[in-house]
């Protein structure tokens, strides 16, 4: 599980992956924006938010195995959201067919997976020493750089250990159903909070005792803004403007 998640981050092979570090970010985080804030209740806004998608994932360019993952997720999450409000109107004889309570959980469905998808995207056009070249390069406070770093390096071992338990409770039964099976799952949060709380604890002392909260961090050597830069750049607000536009078409 360790080696799965550190294989995602930086598994692109798109031109994005060819701009500045702090560049991918501000441009994964501009068209994330665009993609939440392009209104899905007209037919022009459904179709600008997935060419932006579709646009996005080519200049990233990440293996098939992570869309594959990222979209089975995004249905696992949100497809339960998108069924279950329609089935009453698919089961009774609507006379407007459903549509009414069809928009806002088609909404949820598109929004939550282009939006995984664009994550996901991202996610493998950085590497880990990219991701902490490029928050060094962005002005953010030093704590909330550090914190987002080690946020990334401990949800590896955070997944590791949540297989061993899935584990564990299988070996003990847990997957078997009835009342034992029940009797863990409810046991769980006693039991994996305070996990997750100590290791928490712990990676703050050890922060502490190197010096992470003192001082400024030792900065790599910052790569030197292109003209590709620029230009990606530019695209990715023009992509965020259109988006305001077409919410701001809309409200009218």
């Amino acid at each position: 599980m360790r080696a799965r998640w550190h294989e995602l981050w930086g598994s692109g092979r798109g031109p994005v992956v060819a701009l500045c570090p702090h560049t991918r970010i501000l441009c994964g985080s501009l068209v994330f924006a665009a993609f939440m804030t392009v209104p899905f209740s007209e037919v022009r806004g459904v179709l600008f938010a997935v060419g932006v998608c579709v646009a996005w994932m080519g200049a990233c360019r990440p293996p098939g195995r992570l869309v594959r993952a990222a979209l089975l997720f995004a249905l696992v999450l949100f497809l339960p959201y998108f069924l279950l409000p329609c089935l009453p109107a698919w089961l009774t004889d609507s006379p407007d067919g459903g549509t009414t309570s069809f928009v806002v959980p088609l909404t949820i469905l598109l929004r939550g997976t282009g939006g995984i998808l664009i994550s996901a995207a991202a996610v493998s056009s950085l590497s880990m020493g990219d991701l902490r070249e490029g928050l060094l390069g962005l002005p953010l406070p030093n704590l909330l750089r550090t914190v987002l770093v080690q946020i990334v390096h401990q949800t590896a071992t955070l997944f590791y250990e949540t297989r061993r338990v899935a584990a564990a409770m299988a070996v003990r039964g847990a997957s078997g159903g009835g009342v034992a099976a029940w009797r863990v799952v409810a046991s769980l949060p006693r039991v994996w909070l305070p996990r997750v709380a100590a290791r928490a604890e712990r990676v703050a002392n050890a922060m502490e005792v190197r010096g992470y909260c003192e001082g400024e961090p030792d900065l790599p050597r910052q790569r030197r803004s292109s003209f590709a830069d620029t230009v990606a750049l530019a695209l990715s607000a023009a992509v965020l403007a259109g988006a305001l536009a077409l919410r701001v078409g809309a409200l009218r």
